[in-house]
C-alpha cells in the first residue's frame, strides 16, 4: 500500500538536501579557515612521522656504535683495549647523549674506570647512569654496588655502607643478596663491628646456592662469631 504525501509534505525541502545545504555553506563561509586547519593537521602528521623515523635512525645508529665498542673490546687482546673502549664509549655519549646506548655506556664507562682503579671518574660515571637510566633497571642494584665498592676502596666506609644499603633497597635487590649482604658484612669488619658482620654474613649464607661461597661465608662467621 502506497502513502499518500499531503499537499504540505510536497512543498517541503528534502531535510538531507537542507543539511548538504548548510555543509556547503559553511565551508564557503569559513574556507580559508578550513584550508589552513586541514594544512596544520596535515603537516603534525608529517612531523611526527619525521620524528618518528629521526628517533628510530638516531636509536639505531647509536646502537650500532655501542656494538661495535663492544665487538673491537672483546676482539682486542691489546693492553690499551680498555683506554680504547673508553674512548668508545665518551665518542658515543657526545654524539647520541639522549639515546638508550649512552646511557647504558655510563654504566660501561664506570666499570672501566673502576678496573683501572680511577674510583672518581667511577663514582661520576656510576651517577651518570642512574640520572638517566629506567627506574625498572637490573643494572641500578650493581651501580649502586659499584658506587659502594669505589668508597669502599677509597676507604670511605661509611659512604660505602650508605651506598650498599641502597642497592638492597631497589627493586631489583632480590636477585642480588647474597652480593650485596657481603658487600655490606665485609664494610662492617673494617668498621671493627664483627657482630654486624657477622649478622650481615648469615644473611648470606642464607641466600647462597653456590657450594664455594657457602664455606667462605662458613669461614668468615667462624672466624668473627
Amino acid at each position: 500500500m502506497v502513502t499518500k504525501m499531503d499537499k504540505k509534505e510536497l512543498m517541503e525541502p528534502d531535510k538531507l538536501q537542507i543539511v548538504f545545504l548548510n555543509i556547503r555553506a559553511f565551508a564557503e563561509t569559513y574556507r580559508k579557515q578550513i584550508y589552513i586547519g586541514a594544512g596544520v593537521f596535515v603537516l603534525m602528521i608529517i612531523l611526527s612521522g619525521g620524528w618518528y623515523l629521526y628517533n628510530l635512525n638516531y636509536e639505531a645508529s647509536a646502537g650500532k656504535l655501542y656494538n661495535q665498542v663492544i665487538d673491537t673490546a672483546t676482539r682486542s687482546a691489546s693492553p690499551n683495549s680498555e683506554v680504547t673502549s673508553i674512548q668508545g664509549y665518551k665518542d658515543l655519549i657526545n654524539r647520541y647523549p639522549k639515546s638508550d646506548a649512552a646511557i647504558t655506556a655510563h654504566y660501561r664507562l664506570a666499570n672501566l674506570y673502576f678496573n683501572r682503579r680511577e674510583f672518581d671518574a667511577a663514582i661520576g660515571s656510576y651517577h651518570e647512569y642512574l640520572k638517566k637510566v629506567d627506574p625498572k633497571s637490573d643494572l641500578i642494584t650493581l651501580s649502586y654496588s659499584g658506587l659502594g665498592a669505589c668508597h669502599e676502596a677509597k676507604k670511605d666506609f661509611n659512604k660505602a655502607l650508605e651506598y650498599y644499603e641502597k642497592a638492597m633497597k631497589t627493586n631489583t635487590a632480590s636477585s642480588f643478596e647474597v652480593m650485596t649482604y657481603s658487600n655490606v658484612a665485609r664494610v662492617y669488619e673494617a668498621l671493627n663491628n664483627a657482630a654486624k658482620a657477622v649478622e650481615y654474613y648469615r644473611k648470606a649464607q642464607v641466600k647462597a646456592t653456590d657450594p664455594l661461597m657457602t664455606i667462605y661465608l662458613k669461614r668468615k662467621i667462624a672466624i668473627l662469631g
